[in-house]
């Protein structure tokens, strides 16, 4: 069947009854451990995690920026005003209009509790930090720290290793929240697509992101201890979804559209996740940002599969 986008989730033929059916057979509230009533709208559900998930990657580069600038300056000692410029911020994006859109979420339904007030508490920090972020960028980058021997310096560098490390860490919980909930809501379109059309095109997309949430379970996300022979258990179940989707996209050859090539690439980016954990010296093996960033190759995965799947308002 042909992939159209203009067949997505706010089609006519999607009713309330088919979304209320693909809720119902989701243990929500059990698997996500967030209080999400009413739960019966997909659509709206899939808006407001759109909304949430745009903001939470928009300012990603955030961490790097941080990491960046760690790197450079000793965040013990902070600047010594004879640097001849101060590297690693820069002003951040202006997102505005995307906190506007999570913002305008959080009091809509579905009512996620946890992740609606983790979201507006990362709002909040991002809010304050920003402008600190912004004019210590530009006190660093005109080589202010010369004039007064690094004492506003000193000062924006106590203050952003207090606010920045905060900042991160609301987005981590933010994002920690979200993901359960998106898990849900991706198995929940999963279904509705395969009673609207059968396995199309759109069920092969959503059908690779729920699957790969099961090799990311792998991963434990707040540090631990990775277990290989899990992890290889699950990428060869991966392996057949990468199969099945190359095969629909053989017969089917606009069915998939740019999508294609997505789950080996996801399969691919984890394997080489894998040998860098096989080789990390420490034993027994555990997650570290030495072995590799493992988001990127999942949300590589995730934001193909929901551009190709958003639903048109």
């Amino acid at each position: 069947m042909r992939f159209t986008p203009s067949r997505s989730l706010s089609s006519s033929q999607l009713s309330r009854r088919s979304v209320a059916l693909a809720f119902m057979v989701l243990p929500l509230a059990a698997a996500t451990r967030v209080h999400a009533a009413p739960a019966a709208d997909l659509l709206r559900a899939r808006h407001k995690v759109n909304a949430y998930q745009d903001l939470i990657e928009a300012t990603q580069p955030l961490q790097a920026m941080w990491r960046r600038y760690a790197s450079l300056v000793s965040l013990d000692r902070g600047p010594t005003g004879r640097e001849v410029r101060i590297n690693g911020l820069s002003a951040p994006r202006d997102v505005s209009a995307l906190i506007a859109a999570a913002e305008a979420e959080i009091s809509r339904g579905p009512a996620f509790a946890e992740c609606d007030a983790a979201v507006a508490g990362y709002i909040r920090l991002h809010g304050e930090t920003m402008p600190l972020i912004a004019a210590a960028a530009e006190h660093f980058d005109k080589g202010l720290q010369r004039e007064d021997g690094g004492v506003r310096a000193r000062a924006f560098h106590d203050s952003l290793r207090k606010a920045i490390p905060q900042l991160l860490a609301a987005r981590a919980g933010a994002q920690a929240r979200l993901e359960p909930i998106r898990g849900i809501v991706e198995e929940a379109e999963l279904a509705a697509y395969e009673r609207m059309s059968g396995r199309d095109g759109r069920w092969h997309i959503r059908r690779a992101t729920v699957e790969a949430r099961r090799v990311m379970a792998v991963f434990p996300r707040a540090g631990g201890i990775i277990e290989i022979e899990r992890l290889d258990e699950a990428l060869a179940g991966f392996d057949r979804i990468v199969e099945d989707t190359e095969a629909f996209g053989r017969d089917n050859p606009e069915g998939l559209l740019a999508f294609g090539r997505s789950p080996r690439g996801f399969a691919d980016g984890i394997r080489r996740v894998r040998e860098r954990i096989v080789a990390f010296p420490a034993s027994p093996k555990r997650w570290a940002p030495e072995i590799a960033d493992i988001e990127a190759p999942f949300q590589s995965l995730t934001r193909m599969a929901d551009a190709m799947l958003r639903p048109i308002a």
